[in-house]
């Protein structure tokens, strides 16, 4: 009887742990869902302005380059931060 009591509290404790990180995969998995929302939308927002900025006929081709290059190269550290902060919410 003894082992059937040290069973049914191993079990216990194993459905307690399931359970908490049930939740922590649930917040972790909406967190990761949010900040990929966001992260979409500043793509979308890179878009637009890179469309509107390669439409201005005053603009010169070196104009469009350079802010072209420097957009792209801050939304590609955003991006790489945000999918690297999923990654590491999806860890946990």
């Amino acid at each position: 009887m003894v082992w059937q009591n040290k069973l049914e509290e191993l079990i216990t404790t194993l459905e307690r742990e399931r359970d908490e990180l049930r939740v922590k995969v649930h917040l972790a998995s909406l967190d990761a869902k949010d900040e990929f929302t966001e992260l979409e939308q500043r793509l979308d927002t890179l878009r637009a302005r890179l469309a509107s900025k390669g439409g201005d006929a005053k603009e010169t081709a070196s104009d469009v380059g350079d802010v072209v290059g420097e957009t792209a190269r801050k939304m590609a550290d955003e991006l790489r931060d945000g999918y690297r902060r999923i990654r590491e919410k999806m860890a946990e």
